[in-house]
């Protein structure tokens, strides 16, 4: 069981949102389950560090000290199954899509690559779901329909030991007309816009979670089971 300094705490109810986002909630823990063969044991809830949630400076990982800017998304990585295992996603990890879209980009990042996916809004808007630090196979390309469940990624492994980070899933949610043209993108750049510019992905996706209380010098990966060496 993981150490919990103090008490554990839960986040605040979030804005009330439609059915098709109430539903993605459900959906992506779903197929998150079936596409890493986890029905065994199931996912109950995501657990997060103060510093995996959207719009902090916190950090999760090495040295004490601060991000250099807010976080513009969520870290996918730990969870808590219906019997009270703890487990951790790693690079064996399959990431399917969270809603149907169209890649519009794919770019590097400093643990793997980042896949940004158009989903059309009423009225025509765009909206993008960006999934970084992952490692989408060679033949996707900017341009393809993906749906609703469909694995599209593995999460990146991390083989630099100066990086102090466990493998994870970053998601980050913007409307694309907050955001620079695809020819400047950037993590730098996009971090520049401030997390202003982005959409709290848990206010859309309702993911079942809740909140641990972290400090420096703990060490997340004795407390979880990599998904990879559970017995199921």
């Amino acid at each position: 069981m993981p150490v919990k300094p103090g008490a554990t705490m839960g986040l605040p109810n979030p804005p009330p949102a439609d059915a098709a986002h109430m539903a993605t909630a459900s959906t992506f823990i779903h197929q998150l389950t079936a596409a890493n063969h986890l029905e065994r044991i199931g996912i109950e809830r995501l657990i997060f560090y103060p510093g995996m949630l959207f719009g902090t400076a916190d950090k999760w990982w090495g040295r004490p000290g601060c991000r250099h800017s807010h976080h513009e998304g969520i870290d996918l990585c730990f969870f808590e199954t219906g019997s009270g295992g703890y487990y951790r996603l790693d690079e064996t990890t399959r990431i399917p899509m969270a809603e149907d879209g169209r890649i519009v980009h794919i770019m590097e990042d400093f643990l793997g690559q980042t896949v940004a996916v158009q989903q059309t809004e009423a009225g025509g808007r765009a909206f993008l779901t960006l999934y970084a630090h992952i490692e989408p196979p060679k033949g996707l390309s900017v341009g393809d329909r993906l749906s609703c469940g469909e694995v599209f990624a593995r999460i990146a492994a991390i083989n630099n030991p100066k990086i102090k980070l466990l493998p994870h899933l970053h998601i980050s949610m913007a409307w694309a007309d907050h955001l620079p043209g695809y020819a400047d993108w950037t993590w730098k750049r996009l971090n520049q816009c401030g997390s202003k510019c982005f959409v709290d992905p848990l206010t859309r996706m309702h993911l079942p979670h809740q909140v641990f209380s972290f400090e420096f010098g703990m060490n997340p990966a004795d407390a979880f089971t990599p998904v990879s060496q559970g017995a199921f």
